[in-house]
């Protein structure tokens, strides 16, 4: 028998060198572990340039419709700076604007500076949107108030007044269609328009009577005759035939005479006064006046051709604008004409004479409002859409309607250009002791005397006025400043969800009280002058419950991707807006994680809409009232990259 010889083959090698090193390395020798080698893998890198750095300020700028609401996403809006300081803007990212940071679709847009000098800043600008009426406004930033906001109401050029809204109403027609049965209309650049079948045509738009019980009276006729030119702002004629928009904004006139004090209307045709009602206006070239309108109500005109180009004015005629005002509209300067009211050159003499009220249009005597009478004068104001400023135009005179048991009296003017025209009496503080710096200061405390927490707007209200100071225009919800108030007798509310929460007051000596009573029930606090709030107090009708806070960070993360690890996010300065209930409440400038405060026990939803700020991409996250931190969560493109294994050790 001969010898057997073996031969491993080489998996029984294999099998035996595992043998052999599982029993020379085990868990009682060298303790040396055996890594399998590394694996191919993918790492996501956010880019390296999309910090950027927190500036000395910021301010916001939400943009409504009428009702108050966040415009849709859909709607492309655009802000225009109109004041001297406009080079001083930039946009979030702290670099000079370009006409992309002034171009937003839906309802925010948001700015920072890079130094706010001792006296402040103050930026004047204009909105515009497609498919509304322009608007404008003013923001203000101080050493105190250096995040600031505003929100901006743009009435839709077609709008029918839905029950419980804001007595306002718009239409956009054809000349054809205003011109109705029997009437034909054409139009030649050359020749203007051309009718047949009447020597003009007129477009009524009056506001529902039933809609409107115990709030707004009111409405417009707007006529163009046979023959009217139409030129734009360079004095060109118009190639085709434009069609005709009318808005007519009530001025709530009765509602101010009949509202109880418990309520505090949340929608207002006041509130979408172009620039708001306290303004600075030319008195002559050489003065100007810081005071407020008290208005018998205001309508926008546009003749507008399928181009886009606006009529600016009509050669050498012009259009009749026939308005009518509710009965109940105050007069805060009253002065009567007995003479021809046709007669534009009479009436501008007598107001403006020796013993006359008026200078191009300002109140220049301090008088006791009274309710508006036939043969009152009422001056004229036009608003320029791209200054976004109010400038006296002539003097209407107050005429009784043929109907003797009208609401409204009537006031018709001739224009010879186009504009938002608006009945108005301008007042300013005359022979009294103003506001220190024209502004006034208050503290506001809950029931129990604590600071408020509370996201209430202050109310300033009078027949044919309003004054909004919303909780978003003040950096502390505890505080309240007005700039240049009223010089006439005002009420005094704090809004909250269509509610009056305020008790009364206490005046800076510190007894003195208003309406203050033990019962907690809500007041109307009545000023004669406005400026004896300053220092004092308002107290609020009940104490809130416990605030939650909740701490929220900005931060960029990496837009969806397959990488196998994703970056540590970056925390970055950027502007958020609050809402509640779909209403804007607050803006925070934070230069990372930052704490937002919300009512405990509000069944309202809170959301936050907060901006890349490197570019004009919003974002908006619901976010619950617990005090659970979250992330806002700003998507970037990032880089993959692939890396592979080397082997083991």
């Amino acid at each position: 028998m001969g010898n057997k010889q073996f031969k491993l083959t080489k998996l029984a090698l294999a099998l035996g060198l595992s043998v052999s090193l599982a029993g020379c390395f085990s868990d009682n020798d060298n303790n040396v572990d055996i890594k399998p080698p590394p694996e191919d893998k993918t790492v996501a890198v956010l880019p390296g340039d999309i910090v950027v750095e927190k500036q000395a300020g910021s301010f916001s700028i939400v943009v409504t419709d009428s009702a108050g609401q966040p415009l849709s996403d859909e709607v492309s809006a655009t802000i225009n700076f109109t004041g001297s300081n406009a080079a001083s803007i930039l946009n979030t990212a702290g670099t000079a604007l370009t006409d992309e940071d002034k171009a937003a679709t839906g309802s925010s847009f948001a700015f920072t500076v890079n130094e706010i000098p001792a006296d402040g800043l103050s930026f004047d600008f204009v909105i515009t949107a497609d498919g509304f009426l322009s608007n404008s406004g003013t923001v203000e930033l101080s050493s105190t108030d250096t995040d600031v906001a505003d929100q901006v109401r743009l009435t839709a050029r077609s709008l029918e007044q839905a029950d419980n809204a804001a007595p306002i109403i718009a239409t956009t027609s054809t000349l054809a269609d205003v011109a109705g049965e029997g009437v034909t209309t054409s139009y030649t650049a050359a020749g203007g328009l051309a009718l047949e079948g009447a020597d003009s045509i007129t477009l009524t738009k009056d506001l529902d009577a039933a809609k409107n019980t115990n709030k707004a009276a009111g409405g417009v006729a707007v006529t163009l005759n046979n023959g009217t030119k139409f030129l734009d702002k360079d004095n060109n004629e118009l190639q085709s035939v434009p069609t005709l928009t009318v808005a007519y904004f009530g001025n709530e006139a009765t509602r101010s005479t009949s509202e109880e004090d418990t309520a505090a209307t949340q929608e207002s045709s006041l509130d979408a006064f172009p620039g708001g009602l306290g303004l600075t206006v030319a008195e002559d070239e050489a003065t100007s006046r810081e005071g407020s309108f008290s208005t018998g109500g205001f309508v926008a005109i546009e003749l507008v051709d399928e181009n886009g180009t606006k009529v600016d004015n009509f050669a050498d005629g012009d259009i009749k604008v026939a308005m009518k005002i509710d009965k109940n509209t105050s007069n805060t300067c009253p002065m009567t004409f007995d003479g021809d009211a046709s007669d534009a050159a009479a009436v501008k003499a007598a107001a403006e004479a020796a013993d006359g009220m008026f200078k191009n249009g300002v109140c220049t005597q301090a008088a006791a409002p009274r309710q508006i009478a036939v043969n009152d004068i009422f001056p004229v104001w036009s608003y320029d859409e791209d200054a976004g400023k109010w400038s006296f135009e002539s003097y209407g005179v107050v005429k009784a309607d043929e109907n003797a048991e009208a609401t409204t009296h009537n006031v018709a003017v001739s224009v010879n250009h186009l504009s938002y025209w608006n009945l108005d009496f301008f007042t300013y503080i005359i022979g009294a002791d103003k506001c220190d710096n024209r502004r006034l200061s208050f503290d506001i405390k809950d029931s129990n005397g604590n600071d408020s927490q509370v996201y209430a707007d202050v109310l300033v209200e009078a027949n044919s006025y309003r004054l909004l100071i919303g909780a978003y225009n003040r950096t502390d919800l505890a505080k309240g400043t007005f700039r240049n108030p009223p010089s006439f007798p005002v009420k005094l509310k704090m809004m909250k969800d269509g509610e009056n929460i305020l008790d009364g007051v206490t005046l800076a000596d510190g007894t003195t009280t208003l309406n203050l009573d033990d019962d907690g029930a809500a007041s109307g606090v009545q000023f004669t002058d406005l400026c004896d709030l300053d220092g004092g107090t308002l107290q609020l009708t009940t104490a809130p419950a416990t605030n939650i806070v909740k701490p929220l960070t900005p931060q960029f993360v990496c837009a969806s991707n397959d990488a196998d690890e994703q970056p540590t996010p970056i925390s970055t300065p950027t502007i958020a807006q609050l809402f509640r209930g779909g209403r804007f409440v607050k803006t925070f400038y934070p230069s990372g994680q930052f704490e937002v405060s919300l009512e405990s026990g509000d069944s309202a939803a809170y959301t936050v809409r907060y901006k890349n700020p490197n570019n004009n991409t919003w974002f908006t996250q619901a976010i619950e009232a617990n005090t659970t931190a979250a992330t806002l969560d700003i998507p970037v493109t990032c880089t993959v990259q692939n890396l592979t294994g080397t082997g083991g050790s």
